[in-house]
């Protein structure tokens, strides 16, 4: 059980971007499981699944990292008898290397997309809060995946 509902919360790993007007502000990112939880329940299982992820961006603004480190959570619910999650979401956490904080949550869509947003965000990322966001894996490694992702609006 645990391999599969590994492998679905890393199929579906969501990406992480940044909107605000800047429509080629979009890029890559890695993640790899640093901490994995699942309880069996009557109806289905719940998994946690932590992430250290690397987000790379391919045109920042000026000002903006290149890259930057991020740490997520992520909650997905199976019902019994089924491999594909019923639903989910995510949180992640960003300091750059300007010590400027970002937040996102993300929600699991039907077409296996994660839809983002900047929750919150201080100094540069304060610009950026309800910029919305799509990520999706490219390639799940068994414990890591990889992901792109591009603004919404």
């Amino acid at each position: 059980m645990k391999n599969m509902v590994l492998s679905a919360v890393l199929g579906f790993l969501p990406a992480i971007a940044f909107a605000g007007g800047h429509a080629d502000f979009a890029g890559h990112g890695t993640a790899v499981r640093t901490d994995m939880k699942t309880t069996e329940a009557t109806a289905g299982t719940h998994a946690q699944v932590s992430t250290s992820d690397l987000w790379i961006y391919d045109n920042p603004p000026e000002g903006f990292p290149l890259a930057q480190k991020a740490d997520c959570t992520y909650f997905q619910v199976f019902t019994t008898g089924q491999q594909q999650p019923s639903g989910g979401s995510v949180t992640c956490q960003a300091v750059d290397s300007d010590g400027d904080i970002s937040l996102w949550n993300g929600v699991f869509q039907s077409n296996g997309t994660v839809a983002f947003s900047v929750t919150t965000g201080t100094g540069k990322w304060a610009a950026l809060i309800g910029a919305k966001f799509q990520g999706k894996t490219r390639h799940s490694l068994g414990g890591a995946s990889v992901y792109d992702f591009s603004p919404m609006n």
